[in-house]
């Protein structure tokens, strides 16, 4: 099955040749890079090809704004569309792939057809690299779909989604800001069958000072908002969206350092 990598990119030349050169050279992938309207950083082509050494070949797609991450996913999903891959995986500026992350996840996929999305575990590391924690979510889908009244029960940098169940689902939400994942996987679970691989497949790097108070709050209202609307009455709902609730009065510092200690 012929797979895409798509990699958003804004202001973040460093992340992204950090990214691509940890993709595994034996790997079979294509790689779309999107550049949502990078000015103070700009994406730097010549770095970025000079790291990428995978069986693939590498694009771009430069934006003609910023416009935020949600619409450079779903220009990036346009351009995969008109080009016929049938598997799309994701990675963020500044994590990295173990080597045969795609492998792995393309042979669970061709073994297990009725998977729509799939996802993994992941090694949350500091600046310096250091593992904090690892995180893993369940990895059924009855159990996710349990998970995700609570909170997202997938790494979005770990997946790979069939593209057909995608566009099916209508992409990426416009009006779930700072959430657009969660909305779309709660999507993509409530049509197909989902699942996770219980192995470490990506190094997710934690950057408490990158995460601005606004973006937290807008998140989690977000969030708020996807549990709202796929309640389902349940006991599980509501605690998941009092526990949203009560997230937006902590302070981000307390959460993370809270976070960390119990996964630690």
């Amino acid at each position: 099955m012929k797979l895409v990598c798509l990699i958003p990119h804004y202001n973040n030349p460093h992340g992204l040749a950090k990214s691509l050169a940890s993709i595994g050279s034996d790997e079979q992938c294509d790689v779309l890079v999107v550049d949502d309207g990078s000015i103070k950083q700009p994406l730097d082509e010549a770095a970025a090809r000079a790291a990428f050494a995978a069986q693939g070949e590498l694009h771009f797609l430069r934006l003609p704004q910023n416009r935020g991450i949600e619409h450079a996913l779903n220009a990036g999903l346009a351009w995969i569309a008109e080009r016929g891959y049938e598997l799309i995986a994701r990675l963020d500026c500044g994590d990295e792939n173990l080597p045969d992350r795609f492998a792995r996840q393309t042979a669970f996929l061709e073994q297990h057809p009725e998977i729509a999305l799939l996802g993994g575990a992941a090694s949350f590391v500091d600046l310096q690299g250091a593992e904090q924690f690892v995180l893993r979510h369940p990895t059924g889908h009855a159990e996710i779909c349990r998970a995700l009244k609570n909170n997202s029960a997938f790494i979005h940098p770990t997946v790979v989604m069939r593209r057909s169940a995608v566009e099916a689902a209508g992409g990426y939400p416009l009006d779930a800001r700072a959430a657009e994942d969660y909305a779309l996987f709660w999507t993509l679970a409530e049509c197909f069958q989902v699942a996770n691989l219980p192995d470490v497949l990506i190094r997710y790097e934690l950057d408490p000072g990158g995460i601005s108070l606004g973006k937290r709050w807008q998140q989690l209202c977000s969030r708020l908002a996807v549990q709202q609307r796929h309640n389902d009455g349940s006991l599980a709902a509501w605690i998941g969206m009092l526990r949203t609730r009560a997230m937006l009065l902590l302070p981000y510092g307390m959460v993370f350092k809270l976070k960390s200690w119990l996964r630690g």
